[in-house]
């Protein structure tokens, strides 16, 4: 009878650990992307280059799986693709199919390994805490004569420890119970300089993002048109039609309308393009229209200069958010914005960063479906409030040079004024924050496909009553990409 036990309860523990490698291969978190919160934006950039940017990133070359370390394959605009020619686990079936059918010769297949613990002492209520692991697997065809590819990818998060009562961590659900779901399925059509994908799928835009920075990322099902990712070289653009979404810590796809607090089912329609003038220069607008919820409208200039051995990069975004149609969301009508701004410059692997944003009163911005292009957000605050300003400075160094490769370390403070709630006018006090972040994803020899990053930050509301000032957060990501095929 104990060993009975025993064997099922090693048979337990053993398909907790397969369902949490299978759902890391869907996230896209072990990018080594130099380049804040979705898969590419929370990396430590080791110069102005590589300081992540929104709206460059927007409809750009997306990599081959939804997940794996990438390396920026061409140094004057930091575009990054998987890891090519690198040694896979399955060797000898890989040298089989070099003389097969494009579909099947230029598969490939990878599997995820992911843990975090989350500690965030709530400034109000209890904690939130948990410690959850990981694993997803991530399957792509080649093209079918060169016009179908298909792509995969399920995943799991699984608790290891989970306090009942302290959720909120988005590790795992509200409740502290696992998530697991077939987050990609879809079906690339590509002809005419055009790419159509449909079914579910990562996306990357400035409002609708993977927002990677947990076990899971956000995923989205529905059909998007791109220009070929091979022709997109100064122009480039996108529309798309979403009808579900699927949160970090949910195993279920619902409609945008519903995530925003509608019960009515809306989807999302959103299209935009970017441009690129001249090197280093991006210019590019992007539309999400919820119908009979509320327009979100973003443009935004990203220009990089290189003065060797200084480089430089400005950034300029500006936001306007209103409620539309039948204005279901709760708190319309609206109608609200948001300007914000970056400084970054940088020399011998050190950068240096200042920030800023400015928002309207009428009310705050809204949108759950992945990180806020906000040049001020921060680990734990985004900044925005209805009516709040805000300054970021910052700093990273690149110790790849002086201690070993892959060592990288980033310090953030900001604080903020002004914020109130929009119905009232009544003050809700101030916010700062404190970032301290430390990186290991070396780029070449037996770990290059390891990604370890630490995150503290400490919140303040110095507003607040005593005993409710302080909020602080300790996390740790671990990422480990093991190539199949």
């Amino acid at each position: 009878m104990v060993t009975a036990r025993r064997q099922a309860s090693v048979a337990r523990a053993f398909a907790t650990l397969l369902r949490g490698a299978i759902m890391l291969g869907l996230l896209g978190v072990m990018v080594t992307a130099r380049a804040g919160q979705d898969d590419a934006a929370v990396r430590i950039p080791s110069s102005a280059r590589e300081v992540y940017s929104p709206i460059d990133r927007t409809f750009d070359h997306q990599p081959a799986l939804p997940g794996g370390p990438y390396h920026p394959a061409r140094p004057d605009d930091g575009v990054e693709t998987e890891a090519d020619g690198e040694p896979v686990l399955l060797q000898d079936l890989k040298q089989r199919l070099r003389t097969a059918d494009p579909f099947l010769r230029d598969m490939k297949a990878s599997l995820y390994l992911r843990t975090q613990p989350l500690d965030r002492n709530n400034a109000t209520g209890p904690p939130s805490r948990a410690w959850a692991a990981g694993t997803a697997l991530a399957v792509q065809t080649g093209f079918y004569d060169d016009w179908l590819q298909l792509q995969a990818a399920v995943a799991t998060s699984q608790p290891l420890w989970a306090p009942a009562g302290e959720g909120g961590t988005l590790l795992l659900t509200e409740n502290q119970a696992e998530v697991s779901s077939i987050a990609i399925a879809n079906a690339k059509l590509r002809g005419l300089g055009q790419e159509v994908v449909i079914g579910r799928q990562l996306i990357k835009t400035p409002y609708i993002n993977p927002q990677d920075n947990r076990i899971i990322p956000n995923s989205f099902e529905g059909i998007t048109l791109l220009r070929r990712r091979d022709e997109a070289q100064t122009f480039d653009y996108g529309f798309a039609y979403l009808w579900g979404f699927k949160a970090r810590d949910s195993s279920h796809f619902y409609s945008f309308s519903e995530a925003l607090g509608v019960a009515e089912e809306r989807g999302a329609f959103l299209g935009g393009a970017k441009y690129r003038p001249a090197s280093g220069l991006t210019v590019g607008v992007i539309n999400y229209l919820i119908p009979d919820v509320v327009n979100t409208a973003y443009g935004a200039v990203d220009w990089f200069v290189d003065l060797k051995p200084i480089e430089l990069r400005f950034n300029v975004g500006f936001t306007d958010q209103r409620t539309v149609g039948s204005n279901l969301l709760p708190g319309a009508p609206y109608n609200t914005h948001q300007v914000t701004e970056r400084f970054a410059a940088s020399y011998a692997n050190a950068t240096i960063f200042v920030s800023g944003s400015h928002n309207s009163s009428a009310a705050a911005l809204k949108s759950p479906f992945g990180s806020f292009p906000t040049y001020t957000t921060l680990d734990q605050l985004n900044f925005n409030d209805a009516g709040q300003q805000a300054i970021v400075i910052g700093a990273a160094y690149d110790f790849s040079k002086i201690l070993f490769d892959g060592i990288k370390a980033q310090t953030f403070y900001g604080w903020s004024w002004g914020a109130i709630e929009p119905q009232t006018g009544n003050s809700l006090g101030r916010q700062n924050e404190f970032n301290i972040e430390l990186e290991y994803a070396p780029s070449q020899g037996p770990l290059r496909n390891l990604s370890v990053q630490v995150f503290h930050s400490a919140v303040a509301f110095p507003d607040n009553p005593p005993g409710e000032t302080q909020q602080p957060q300790t996390r740790a990501l671990v990422t480990y990409r093991i190539p199949l095929l």
